[in-house]
């Protein structure tokens, strides 16, 4: 391997052991390069395809795709490479939400009065951009996580055979069988060092005048690729003596002062991402005292009223309060749990692609960030930073600037500041073109500055403010070696994080900054949130994740506005598709064999069908070469499983495929669960068989609970143990209890289902649940049946009595007074003993029927009075004022006498009811 170093003259060296001096970091222009490398492809290794799953089942993948040795965009793939004297392995997958499927580039020149014209629009199509992120894994691990990545096995996060992470972009294969190496560019970390990849003229347009020179002769590397590490840096130190001793004339004729390269954010000098009375997400809510929560002993408002005085909120510790990052570091609650992406637009102006040389160039530098900056805030916040504009301009500006378009233009006096104003602008002007951010890329910077934002402003269309402190949802980058750093940085204020803190800051100060932890306040310039350029730069600060987490929360009183960040829905249209080229027929098109084919039935240029043609094949299966309707006897969809599915053939008068037709879900094809799903006879545990062949995976996971659409297979080292697949189960296999597959959702069955499901997977607590059921229903049928009989039929059998039982008693009421009259009338009527048809032993008086007669069921004397006991019976009568029923010769009014009942004299009774009655007189 070909090396280049920057090696210093002796004198030099000497010099710098005598004259070693600080320099400040924070006006310092990004330090030179000690040693540069060209790296070697050793392999580039693409992993078996699987045929789509989900929506895009029905559409036949063709042999040739499966197994053609072409880089796709969505391939899975290995990249080995050498570098430095090691071998370094990078598992690469696709960047799946880089893109929105309907982004487009606008090309702009300038016309005669200066006025930018739109002259090409062209889509941005995702097959066109390989972009992938991953892992570098260690070399004895390497071969277990390649079985894994051909498996569709999700990586684990932090797994302990990852040595850091990895981006690249691919601009070129490569071909062995001709020599030619692979172009790429892109970024990969090996235990926290992170090394860059660039292609050489990347490198020769962003070199500095210290770094090494690119050797013309290469031994076995890429000639046309270089690779630096951060550690690659010369100290601080050394360059500032350096840069002295390279120019002993003094500053003014010091070519390197001049040029000096910027390495710091311009985001504190802009009064509204400072000011809190200004910047909604710099104010907190004053804390109230402990004993008035609600302010309401002071009669003042709500403690959540927006009237409320707010104070600054990025103060460390001021006033001797905790300060609320310091509250938050590391928090993550108010970021999402799943995967999410907020869609960007792009613009690049004249002076960018000036110094790139060309659109292309510049488009594909474009690119190249976004990869690289979307990667960190997906492994971050769960976000994915995609674009579905990209503005590009000339390399030329206009002159004199656009007056609907000014921050397109030379650098001259038009300060960063005043550019990121002027931007944001222009950006209020379009309205709602479905972008949640607005990015402008600028080869000017101002300074020692290289990028601004504004605070906070994440999908925020609209501009307001005047001046130069005119707001939107807006930021600046400019170019240079490592500026996808710059954009990342930027970005995370649009988000809300504010500056990390560094030397010289204390928490007891009112600096505002982002601590470091708790306890210490210098963050050391690591983290991407950093002013200043540094390079060790690759990850957020525990703060800062705080910062922007806290900022989202739906409760905050300071909420960002998180309306933009969407699930990435690719199929989700959020700007017009009116655009012909791009391969795809839109409302208002006959055809479209998109940019760059030709057709001999579509003008590719006006997506109009010829003269004679009524149909076109590239875009229609029942059509001839001859621009006509395909006969009836042409299939245009063969069948996918004779099971499941049947050929469709052309219906002979229309150009158009029918309608696909398949055996219902679920029913049964097979043995083993084989079972329909949207035309093919499978199952959960084939689908493993397939998609994890190279892991020996057989048996799927009991999915239960699971609500989810991913291939999920039992791990055949360990089989309490799941693995999960990145692979979607095919539409229309079962999903949860009762639910359906569709599109890679899980759409819920009906109630009933969802309960058949449920009783059939877990047998367990079903049948145990059921027999007792049954039992219970069983007793309570028995109950009902016993009750209505007792209902219906108790009454007629009547409980068995003695025979005296039969007459019935006669209820003697109440003795009262005779009325006061000459001649008293009788209180009862006498009936002649002749009427009466009682037998003489029971006639009243007789003594046989006083022996006859039930004994007492009570010898306690009751009575309230305590009367007196006689011949061993109880006095029953009512101690009241009444006469007694009996005259005072003891015979009754039909002249018979009381016999032993009254044997114990007259006497108050406590009893109302005659006991004659009862006893047989």
């Amino acid at each position: 391997m070909s090396h280049s170093f920057f090696r210093l003259p002796v004198a030099l060296v000497v010099l710098l052991s005598l004259w070693m001096t600080a320099v400040s970091g924070s006006s310092a222009p990004p330090r030179p390069l000690k040693r540069v490398a060209h790296p070697s492809t050793i392999a580039l290794e693409i992993l078996p395809r699987r045929p789509s799953s989900g929506k895009t089942l029905n559409i036949r993948s063709s042999p040739d795709t499966l197994t053609s040795p072409t880089l796709r965009h969505s391939d899975t793939f290995r990249l080995t490479i050498r570098a430095f004297g090691t071998v370094y392995y990078l598992h690469l997958r696709p960047n799946d939400h880089l893109l929105h499927s309907t982004a487009r580039i606008n090309h702009y020149t300038n016309g005669p009065d200066g006025r930018a014209v739109l002259y090409r629009t062209e889509p941005l199509l995702r097959e066109n951009v390989r972009a992938y992120w991953g892992e570098v894994i260690e070399p004895e691990h390497t071969a277990a996580r390649l079985r894994e990545d051909a498996a569709g096995v999700i990586p684990r996060p932090n797994g302990k055979t990852e040595m850091g992470w990895a981006r690249i972009i691919v601009h070129h294969q490569g071909d062995v069988d001709l020599g030619v190496a692979p172009s790429f560019e892109g970024a990969f970390s090996v235990d926290g060092i992170v090394h860059h990849i660039t292609t050489k003229d990347n490198y020769l347009r962003n070199k500095l005048h210290l770094d090494p020179e690119i050797a013309e002769y290469v031994d076995d590397g890429d000639s046309g690729l270089v690779i630096f590490r951060d550690s690659d840096l010369i100290s601080a130190l050394e360059e500032g003596e350096a840069t002295r001793l390279w120019n002993p004339f003094g500053e003014e004729s010091n070519p390197l002062a001049r040029t000096k390269r910027p390495q710091t954010c311009s985001h504190d000098s802009l009064a509204y991402n400072t000011d809190p009375q200004q910047n909604p997400v710099l104010r907190k809510i004053p804390r109230p005292a402990w004993y008035d929560p609600r302010n309401i002993l002071d009669g003042s408002k709500s403690l959540w009223d927006e009237s409320i005085v707010f104070e600054k909120r990025d103060d460390v510790a001021g006033g001797g309060s905790t300060s609320d990052f310091v509250n938050s570091i590391g928090q993550t609650a108010g970021c999402s749990t799943t995967q999410k992406v907020v869609y960007m637009g792009v613009a690049a102006d004249c002076v960018y692609t000036m110094k790139y040389g060309s659109t292309q160039n510049a488009t594909t530098q474009i690119l190249n960030n976004w990869n690289m900056a979307s990667s960190l805030y997906k492994t971050t916040f769960n976000v994915s930073l995609g674009i579905i504009h990209i503005d590009m301009h000339d390399a030329t500006c206009p002159s004199p600037p656009d007056v609907t378009r000014p921050w397109n233009t030379d650098c001259g006096n038009v300060t960063l500041n005043d550019r990121l104003a002027l931007f944001s602008q222009w950006r209020g002007t379009i309205g709602d073109d479905g972008t949640g951010l607005w990015h402008l890329m600028s080869g000017c910077p101002t300074g020692t500055e290289v990028g601004v934002a504004w605070l906070g402003t994440i999908c925020q269309q609209q501009a307001s403010g005047s001046g130069t402190n005119i707001v939107s949802g807006t930021a600046v980058s400019t170019q240079g070696r490592t500026e996808w750093e710059v954009v990342a940085h930027e970005i995370g204020h649009n988000f809300g994080a504010i500056h990390d803190c560094q030397d010289g800051c204390a928490l007891n100060s009112t600096t505002s900054c982002c601590p470091m932890t708790a306890s210490s306040c210098n963050a050391n310039d690591a983290f991407i949130m950093s002013p200043v350029t540094s390079p060790s730069q690759m990850q957020f600060s525990a703060c800062s994740i705080g910062n922007i987490c806290s900022l989202m929360q739906a409760n905050a009183a300071n909420k960002v506005n998180t309306s933009c960040i969407q699930d990435p829905d690719p199929s989700k249209q959020t700007i017009s598709l009116q655009m012909c080229g791009n391969g795809i027929v839109e409302a208002g098109e006959d055809c479209d064999p998109g940019i760059g084919s030709s057709s001999a039935c579509c003008n590719a240029a006006t997506c109009k069908f010829k003269t004679g043609a009524v149909c076109d094949p590239s875009s229609s299966p029942c059509c001839t070469a001859g621009c006509a309707f395909a006969p009836t006897t042409q299939i245009c969809r063969p069948s996918m499983d004779s099971k499941c599915d049947t050929a469709e053939m052309c219906t002979g008068n229309s150009s158009s495929c029918p309608a696909d037709v398949f055996a219902p879900n679920g029913q049964s094809c097979g043995d083993n669960g084989l079972a329909c799903a949207n035309g093919h006879c499978t199952s959960e545990s084939q689908q493993c068989q397939i998609v994890g062949a190279s892991m020996s995976l057989t048996t799927a996971c009991p999915r239960k609970s699971d609500s989810t659409c991913q291939v999920s297979c039992q791990d055949p080292t360990n089989p309490n143990q799941c693995v999960l697949l990145q692979s979607q189960l095919i539409d229309g296999s079962p999903c949860g209890f009762g639910g359906t597959c569709s599109g890679g959702n899980c759409v819920p069955g009906s109630i009933l289902d969802t309960a058949k499901a449920w009783y059939v997977d877990n047998l367990q607590i079903s049948i145990p649940v059921s027999v007792a059921a049954g039992i219970v229903a069983l007793l309570m049928l028995w109950a009902f049946i016993v009750f209505v009989k007792r209902c219906c039929c108790g009454g007629r059998d009547g409980p068995k009595s003695p025979r005296a039982a039969k007459f019935k008693g006669q209820r003697i009421a109440s003795w009262t007074p005779a009325p006061v009259s000459s001649s008293p009338e009788p209180l009862l009527v006498q009936i002649p003993e002749s009427q009466l048809a009682i037998p003489a032993s029971l006639r009243a008086g007789s003594d046989e029927a006083y022996r006859q007669a039930p004994p007492m069921a009570h010898t306690r004397d009751r009575s309230l009075a305590g009367g007196a006991r006689g011949g061993g019976t109880m006095n029953q009568f009512p101690s009241s004022n009444r006469q007694n029923q009996f005259g005072p010769s003891g015979q009754d009014q039909y002249g018979q006498r009381r016999g032993r009942v009254a044997q114990g004299g007259d006497h108050d009774q406590s009893n109302w009811v005659d006991p004659i009655a009862w006893n047989g007189r």
